[in-house]
């Protein structure tokens, strides 16, 4: 996955409308295909997946 996908575009602004958990710092929840990634926005690692969370 390019790092083209942690663009703002496809951050999840309000994830409390969504159901998910807030986050801090650098963590932001980015909409991947039909799932939810958390990802460290600096790293570009993947923390957390929400599988088939928009289907």
């Amino acid at each position: 996955m390019g790092a083209f996908f942690y663009g703002q575009r496809y951050w999840i602004s309000d994830p409390w409308s969504y159901r998910l958990p807030d986050v801090y710092g650098p963590y932001r929840w980015v909409r991947y295909y039909d799932d939810v990634l958390l990802v460290d926005i600096y790293s570009g690692r993947v923390v957390d997946v929400v599988h088939d969370f928009f289907w």
